[in-house]
């Protein structure tokens, strides 16, 4: 600091300038941005029954690769997993035959904050939070009439701030209950009764 008294006063003089034309007021922070409403893309080939391929990038803000499979474990059902290295990206599952006391045990599952229940042409259901793993994830689970069968199908899509994945899961429930009827080949009645 010896040689050059000069240029550390001129800095230390900028440096109060700056401090003394700071305004006291703090600046409006940025809105933060809300959540892309996006249409889902609903084309073949699907994932584990029900989820589009070509929307998964989308849907979940992951682009890397990842496996499809069955649910190692799974009680019962045809549950279905999309994987990266890390995390479960998605996952699907359905009962033919579900029943409202298979509905309320999958609901059970979920945290009670956030919930939103499905709307009455989708069936009885309900969207809200959850873990796979401990990897936070958003759910639906929609229990409808499909002919003669009363089946329940269950959807979970990786967390993604960048999405309103309340609006991704009610078309993703769309998109499932149809793919049930043609699978099965039944015709889509609402919710069961009672």
């Amino acid at each position: 600091m010896g040689r050059r008294p000069g240029a550390w006063l001129c800095l230390m003089a900028a440096l109060m300038l700056v401090v003394a034309c700071t305004p006291d007021k703090a600046r409006n922070p940025s809105p933060t941005p809300s959540a892309a409403r996006h249409p889902v893309a609903d084309r073949p080939p699907y994932l584990c029954h029900f989820i589009p391929q070509a929307a998964v990038a989308e849907l979940t803000g992951y682009t890397g690769e990842y496996t499809e499979g069955p649910r190692k474990g799974a009680a019962a059902g045809p549950f279905c997993v999309v994987t990266n290295e890390v995390q479960t990206i998605l996952a699907t599952g359905y009962d033919r035959s579900g029943d409202r006391q298979l509905l309320e045990n999958y609901l059970k599952a979920m945290e009670e904050e956030g919930r939103v229940k499905l709307a009455p042409e989708l069936g009885a259901g309900e969207i809200g939070d959850g873990e796979i793993a401990g990897f936070p994830v958003r759910s639906a689970a929609a229990w409808f009439r499909c002919g003669r069968e009363r089946p329940l199908v269950l959807i979970s899509v990786k967390k993604n701030p960048g999405r309103d994945q309340d609006y991704d899961l009610v078309q993703l429930v769309r998109i499932a209950e149809r793919r049930f009827a043609e699978m099965f080949s039944c015709e889509l009645g609402g919710p069961p009764p009672g």
